[in-house]
């Protein structure tokens, strides 16, 4: 039974997860070599927890759910006695295989060891794990953790049963929508169909066809309203009529666009002169103007909120 977590990494994912887990009840270990990080962390959480206090998410005050949290820039310390270990470093294999070796050296073979990467694949992580490559694993989160219900489980090569069997368990406990890939892929299913669509966004600004602003709202004013609640299978099987999926792609709007997805952005890395361009439309983009980061984050946030209640409150019984 899961009890302690520790939390290895203090950035924007370390921070949400720390937030959830102490929401639950869990007694966490939040970790990172810096102490000016770890306090920006351990700030991070307490203003995460007093956002989720005013959309009533949780009844107690921010004080209350910190006591949970012990900070530390001791590794060991850490992770000591934990029950399962949550990675949230930076993108980088060489980081954190060194970390990955360094914890399965450490701990009981029991402790599953979870990374919070977003497209690398934990196959290449296991080869520093040299006596339990086994209890490896992905538990892929979505920004922010504490609010985004979503949460990809994706196994390696050599990842055990166990170990997919405890996380997804204890993901659920954290009352996390769980998806299970059935093979391993870089930036696993999320991530890939996010940067599909973004790709083409950068494209479209690149072209000069639209501005970022204008691409954003044709997101949040159709594309995004339909997607909050139904994926893109439900969509087009709906946008085939009573003829469902099969009459979109044979004879409707699938089959038309046959005749323009051919123009549809196909390079492989973004561009420089559509990245610059974007950077610098951002400056000008209307909304943000004149707002802080952490302002904007909070309206992120509380509009989050109020999509999750609608879409999966009946659900998760909220």
């Amino acid at each position: 039974m899961i009890k302690r977590v520790a939390v290895v990494g203090a950035g924007l994912i370390g921070s949400g997860w720390v937030t959830l887990l102490a929401s639950k009840g869990y007694e966490v270990t939040f970790y990172t070599d810096k102490k000016e990080t770890l306090d920006k962390g351990l700030a991070k959480v307490k203003g995460y927890l007093d956002v989720m206090k005013n959309l009533g998410l949780v009844e107690k005050s921010s004080e209350e759910y910190v006591k949970n949290v012990k900070p530390t820039t001791n590794l060991d310390e850490a992770i000591n006695g934990a029950d399962y270990v949550i990675e949230a470093v930076i993108e980088d294999y060489d980081v954190k295989k060194k970390l990955f070796s360094y914890l399965d050296e450490k701990l009981g073979k029991e402790v599953v060891l979870g990374s919070s990467t977003s497209g690398l694949l934990m196959t290449e992580i296991q080869k520093a794990m040299k006596r339990y490559p086994e209890r490896g694993i992905i538990i892929h989160p979505w920004n922010p953790p504490h609010l985004l219900p979503l949460v990809e489980i994706v196994p390696g090569e050599k990842t055990s049963q166990t170990a997919i069997d405890v996380s997804k368990e204890f993901m659920e406990s954290l009352d996390r929508v769980v998806v299970v890939l059935k093979k391993e892929v870089p930036g696993f299913i999320g991530n890939r169909l996010a940067f599909a669509l973004f790709r083409e966004a950068v494209y479209l600004v690149d072209e000069g066809v639209a501005t970022v602003e204008d691409i954003d709202k044709v997101m949040t004013a159709a594309i995004g309203l339909r997607w909050a609640f139904m994926g893109p299978f439900l969509t087009y099987h709906l946008g085939g009529g009573e003829g469902g999926l099969e009459y979109f792609f044979s004879r409707g709007f699938g089959y038309g666009a046959n005749e323009w997805m051919h123009t549809l952005a196909k390079y492989d890395k973004f561009p420089y002169t559509g990245v610059m361009k974007a950077i610098q439309q951002m400056k000008d983009y209307q909304f943000i103007k004149g707002k802080t980061f952490q302002e904007i984050s909070k309206w992120r946030d509380e509009k989050l909120f109020k999509v999750y209640k609608l879409v999966w409150g009946e659900k998760t019984g909220k």
